[in-house]
């Protein structure tokens, strides 16, 4: 009886352990304005996503806005593993297109999702404008 009491006890402490799941492989992106302005198919807002060095490889599913609301096709994220230089990560460019001018649009976060699965919103510090 001992022994099962034992075993019981490792199995529910066992069990428990599925529900400290790590979150892992969430990049870390910094976003650089490049260009805006109209254009004949609209006005497009054209910035650069870049992975922080010791970054994961990931896909950005969402852009979280201010000023204005679009859909952004996911784009992946690739690692940035040292003994790359900081700014030596790679730079993905991105094109947002409206019918009219948004007004100011600044990022404020994005939503990310791991290899593995695994989905988080990350809030940005300080929100990054890309079209004034």
């Amino acid at each position: 009886m001992k022994k099962f009491t034992v075993l019981a006890a490792a199995a529910v402490v066992l069990a428990g352990c599925g529900n400290f799941v790590t979150d892992f492989g969430i990049p870390s992106v910094r976003f650089h304005s490049v260009s805006f302005g109209p254009t004949t198919s609209g006005y497009e807002v054209v910035f650069e996503a870049q992975p922080y060095l010791g970054s994961p490889s990931a896909v950005i599913t969402q852009l979280n806005l201010s000023g204005a609301t679009t859909t952004l096709n996911g784009f992946g994220v690739p690692e940035c593993l040292p003994p790359t230089l900081p700014d030596a990560c790679p730079k993905q460019t991105q094109k947002l297109v409206f019918g009219a001018n948004p007004g100011t649009l600044a990022i404020t976060g994005y939503v990310a999702q791991s290899l593995n699965g695994t989905v988080r919103t990350v809030s940005l510090p300080t929100p990054v404008i890309i079209n004034p």
